[in-house]
């Protein structure tokens, strides 16, 4: 049903949709269709969940307006998760919304970004590397979820995004 011909906006409606459909089989309601007190959650509050992680260039912090770089971050986070939809960490990671965490890190500029992406490849660790279209502009890269201890080399280096 979902084709990764399909445009980005149509993905991302799929998406939701489809995170919407794993929640409601695993017994999960959002907080916006039930209280608090009601809402179910598949994990304990002290059990680990996976994370995310994800890289801004801090160059285009500077230089674009607040709300296009989160829609990079998004993208890139977006993508990478629909890419390892099928990943059993993926799954753990989207069955608890309430609970998400991502950490937020960044590189200096586009040359940095595409040399971690590399890092990351060699290293085997699966993400995604959003390249704004139509300028072909390398801007943010999502790791899949991953537990905190499982946290690639390459990213321990980096600094928290500020």
């Amino acid at each position: 049903a979902f084709s990764d011909a399909m445009p980005c906006a149509a993905r991302c409606v799929a998406f939701l949709l489809m995170c919407e459909e794993l929640r409601s089989a695993a017994g999960l309601y959002s907080q916006h269709y039930l209280s608090r007190s009601t809402t179910r959650m598949s994990t304990s509050a002290s059990e680990e969940l996976p994370r995310q992680w994800v890289v801004l260039r801090k160059d285009l912090r500077a230089e674009w307006p607040a709300g296009s770089v989160v829609a990079q971050a998004c993208h890139a986070s977006v993508s990478a998760i629909w890419t390892h939809r099928d990943d059993e960490l993926t799954q753990r990671y989207m069955g608890s919304l309430e609970r998400m965490h991502k950490v937020v890190l960044e590189v200096k500029d586009g040359a940095e970004l595409e040399a971690l992406a590399q890092k990351l490849t060699d290293q085997g660790i699966a993400h995604w590397l959003w390249i704004e279209q139509p300028e072909g502009i390398p801007t943010c890269l999502a790791t899949k979820p991953y537990f905190k201890q499982d946290a690639p080399g390459a990213l321990k280096k980096l600094r928290l995004c500020s």
